[in-house]
Order: structure tokens, then C-alpha cells, then sequence
């Protein structure tokens, strides 16, 4: 056990996932508010630059860009195979959260932390306790009280909507689980994982988007979406690069971003209905919480 009097917060993965929690929030909201109703793929080109160039300014002027371009060929593989992963999993995410409400949205991807327990379990054999068992059960009820809340909400996105945000939600947990791959077992650098898997998918957006941006319109909250996801993700990998960090608990509280993202959303894109969702939002938080303290 840590006492207080050997325990340094800023060396600790706690401080690097609570920082990526808070930016995980923020970009959730440009996000929304960047792909609403508008072309998803050249918003996605857009948003994943300016995130890339961002970092590559960080490498550059600290002195670590030629450590993060000299890495093996093997490692540019995997870090594409990253890549395409993400980029399933945000264009998914993109396309539901066109028409898709951010309240209906946000607790979908607070289940995301349910299918990484599921594959930490599986892959890596973290085996849960009987209060992470309860907390399990309280994330999928409130997964399907949500599902069952959301046929109702006359969004027009819909079915397909709900189900794309899930599939972005269930793609985004196994490329937490190959994070963990990547960063503990192989040990390649967070910020050389990033600039890297955010430079592939930066290259399949824009030759995507050249033929898909019928109806795009730029927005403010473009660079800013991805200037938020590149910090909040830097400091999530830095907290899974510390041995001691487990890749299910981190999951959990980073998507503890959901509390601020349902309400502060629901606030600014005056979304109604939000009473009846938040039951179901409750029912992930009690989950959530559950498993944070086992």
C-alpha cells in the first residue's frame, strides 16, 4: 500500500487519467459540436491533423521527434494496425453522433469500460472480484435500460445511430486492450504510439474525404476536437506505460468524463429527455464506482 509520505501524485498513473478524463470530457463536446449535421469524413481529417500536428510540434521543439520516427518496421505495422482499429471506431462514433443526441451518446460510451473488464479478463486475465462482478451487472443494466430509453427519444438517428455508437464504443475498448499490448509488453513510447497511429489515420481520412465531402462546412471546434483528444490521450498512455497501471481500471476512470460531457451537453445543445436518460447514466456511474473501489 502507498502511504502519503512516499506517495508523489505527479509520478503516479492516477494524475496522468484523471487529466485525460477531464480533457476526454471537453473533446467529447467539440466533438459533437464539430460533427453535427455535418460531412463526417473531412471533419475527421481535419480534427485528427490538427490533434497530429499539435504533437509533432511538442516532438520537435523538446527533441524527441527523431526518437519517435526511428523505431522499427515491425512497430510501424502494429501502430497501423492501431490505427485502423481507431479509425473504425471514430468513424462509427462520427456517424452515429450526427443525428445522435450527445445524452443518448455519452452513456454508450460510458459502457466502454464494461467490454475492456470483459477483454482484460479474457487477454490478459485480470480476474475480477465479487464486487467487480456487481459493478459489471450494474454497467450492462444500465447499458440496456439506456437501449431500451433511447427507441423512444425521436432522435433521428435512431437504431442505426445507437447501434454505431456502440460498435465505436466496443472498437474503442479493444484498442485499449492493444494499447496495453503495445506500451507494457513490447514497450514503445506513449507519445511515439501516438504521433504515429494518429499520422495513419490522418492519411486514410484525407483520401477518404476527398471523395466524401458533399455538405461540409468548417467550424471552430474542429482544431480544438483534436488538440483535446491528442492531450487527453497523451496522458492516458503515459499512465498505461507504468507497470503497475491496469488497463481495466484505467478505462473506468477515464470514462468517468461522462459525467460532465451528460450534463454540460445536455445544457449546451438544450437536448431534452435528459431526466429519463440519467437513470440509466446512474446505473453505469454505480458500476463505475463499483469497480473503481475493488
Amino acid at each position: 500500500m502507498i502511504s502519503p509520505d512516499n506517495f508523489n501524485f505527479q509520478n503516479s498513473w492516477l494524475f496522468w487519467i484523471l487529466g485525460s478524463s477531464v480533457s476526454l470530457s471537453m473533446y467529447d463536446l467539440c466533438k459533437k459540436a464539430s460533427v453535427k449535421n455535418n460531412s463526417v469524413f473531412p471533419t475527421l481529417f481535419l480534427t485528427t491533423f490538427s490533434g497530429w500536428a499539435a504533437l509533432s510540434l511538442i516532438l520537435l521543439f523538446s527533441g524527441r521527434m527523431s526518437a519517435a520516427v526511428d523505431i522499427a518496421p515491425m512497430h510501424i505495422l502494429l501502430l497501423l494496425v492501431k490505427s485502423f482499429i481507431v479509425g473504425a471506431s471514430w468513424t462509427a462514433t462520427y456517424l452515429a453522433l450526427r443525428t445522435l443526441p450527445i445524452t443518448s451518446a455519452a452513456p454508450i460510451r460510458a459502457s466502454g469500460p464494461f467490454w475492456t473488464l470483459i477483454g482484460a479478463v479474457l487477454i490478459f486475465s485480470e480476474i475480477p472480484r465479487a464486487v467487480q462482478a456487481i459493478g459489471m451487472v450494474f454497467v450492462l443494466a444500465g447499458c440496456v435500460f439506456f437501449s431500451l430509453s433511447s427507441s423512444r427519444d425521436g432522435s433521428s438517428g435512431g437504431l442505426k445511430a445507437v447501434v454505431l455508437a456502440f460498435l465505436g464504443t466496443v472498437l474503442g475498448s479493444c484498442s485499449a486492450l492493444y494499447d496495453k499490448h503495445l506500451m507494457q509488453s513490447i514497450g514503445i513510447a506513449p507519445l511515439t504510439v501516438l504521433w504515429w497511429f494518429l499520422g495513419g489515420m490522418m492519411a486514410m481520412y484525407a483520401v477518404i474525404a476527398i471523395f466524401n465531402h458533399k455538405g461540409f462546412r468548417w467550424r471552430f471546434t474542429m482544431p480544438l476536437t483534436g488538440i483535446l483528444l491528442t492531450a487527453s490521450d497523451a496522458f492516458y498512455f503515459t499512465a498505461i506505460a507504468m507497470p503497475e497501471a491496469q488497463i481495466s481500471v484505467l478505462s473506468l476512470i477515464r470514462r468517468s468524463s461522462i459525467v460532465l460531457t451528460f450534463f454540460i451537453g445536455g445544457a449546451l445543445f438544450r437536448e431534452c429527455d435528459i431526466r429519463r436518460k440519467a437513470f440509466a447514466l446512474a446505473a453505469i456511474l454505480v458500476g463505475v464506482v463499483l469497480l473503481c473501489l475493488s
